[in-house]
């Protein structure tokens, strides 16, 4: 599925043509949208054509980012026309399998459920290697690079989407155990999906080290700037029920749905010695370390930090309170790429006739 951009409106339209998505043992896998409607048993799935090690910068900058995916294909087409629309939940998924049981080599990126943000911190290093396995999660991977859209299965250059049902054979469909599901087969303490319209947080697992004891938990870092945590959304422009929130029939993409990327930007007016602060406590940064499950030392004594939100121990209450409305990144997702849309067809109209 080759990806033309929209530069000013940031959107990424789809057409269809197609190759595979990077796996977990690629050591840099690419991020890919799932789609489940778990009553039908059906599962859609879009390579996003971003590594993670792109994406672990480029996610992160304090100029801030936004992406937007238009989803909006054949494939996706006959997705929606054997499922049910209200059934629907979504999650952003990458990841690395590779390398040793040492911090940092086997890797997630993955968005979570609200209200389950606070469970991950639950999840030991036992099982995080277990859900993201080749045993198990590369048994997804083999399936969906072998479908005729994600062929041929060595070319991540361009990229494909999908859907594949339980009874198919293999394990393609997002749910079977022994595949990947949104619980990563029961080896996560949290769900990685959430309903069409809702927001989540992104997060990055990886194993706190060798141990595989019920206390070694896994390290967690969530998506963020110096100020701001990034989220994903997953929305449809509607153009029928003006009661929605996510109503605007004037959008070029009104009756479609998009998917987001949102990384507020952060005042640069931050002084140096506070981001040194900041990376010397583990504040997450795409140059700095894992996050604190405590606050100790030098983050304990910061009470002014601590109390102006920039520093929080992991699962407090601020880490999951202040997940951000459907609404406020439904204007930015739809309205903003319209805004941009009507901004160049008003241009197109000042200009003089030849």
């Amino acid at each position: 599925m080759k990806r033309l951009v929209l530069a000013a409106a940031g959107v990424a339209l789809l057409a269809d043509v197609g190759a595979a998505i990077a796996p977990g043992t690629s050591g840099n896998g690419e991020l890919f949208l799932n789609v489940v409607d778990s009553a039908a048993k059906v599962s859609y799935v879009l390579d996003l054509g971003i590594t993670m090690d792109a994406f672990f910068v480029a996610g992160q900058q304090e100029i801030g980012a936004q992406n937007f995916w238009a989803v909006d294909s054949n494939t996706w087409t006959s997705f929606l026309g054997v499922v049910t629309a209200a059934n629907l939940r979504w999650s952003v998924v990458a990841i690395d399998s590779t390398g040793s049981n040492t911090a940092g080599n086997q890797r997630l990126f993955t968005t979570v459920r609200q209200g389950d943000e606070v469970s991950i911190s639950s999840t030991i290093n036992s099982n995080f290697s277990l859900g993201i396995g080749a045993a198990q999660a590369g048994n997804f991977f083999s399936q969906i690079n072998s479908l005729q859209p994600h062929l041929p299965s060595s070319d991540y250059a361009v990229n494909a989407d999908s859907f594949s049902r339980e009874s198919d054979s293999g394990r393609g469909y997002y749910g079977e155990v022994g595949g990947l599901t949104p619980t990563y087969n029961g080896a996560a303490t949290f769900n990685a999906t959430n309903a069409v319209g809702q927001s989540s947080w992104f997060y990055y697992l990886t194993r706190s080290g060798t141990g595989n004891l019920a206390s070694n938990r896994v390290l967690i870092d969530e998506f963020d700037n110096l100020g701001f945590d990034g989220y994903w959304g997953f929305v449809k422009v509607e153009d029928q029920d003006s009661t929605s929130p996510f109503y605007d029939p004037t959008s070029p993409f009104a009756g479609k749905y998009l998917l987001s990327f949102t990384m507020p930007v952060f005042d640069v007016r931050t002084t140096a010695s506070f981001q040194t602060f900041a990376l010397s406590i583990g504040r997450t940064e795409f140059s700095g370390g894992l996050q604190i499950t405590g606050l100790e030392g030098a983050a304990a004594a910061a009470v002014a930090e601590r109390s102006a939100g920039w520093v929080t121990p992991l699962g407090a209450v601020a880490e999951v309170s202040a997940v951000p409305e459907p609404g406020q990144w439904a204007l930015l997702l739809a309205g903003g790429a319209a805004l941009a849309w009507r901004a160049r067809a008003r241009a197109r109209a000042r200009r003089p006739q030849a």
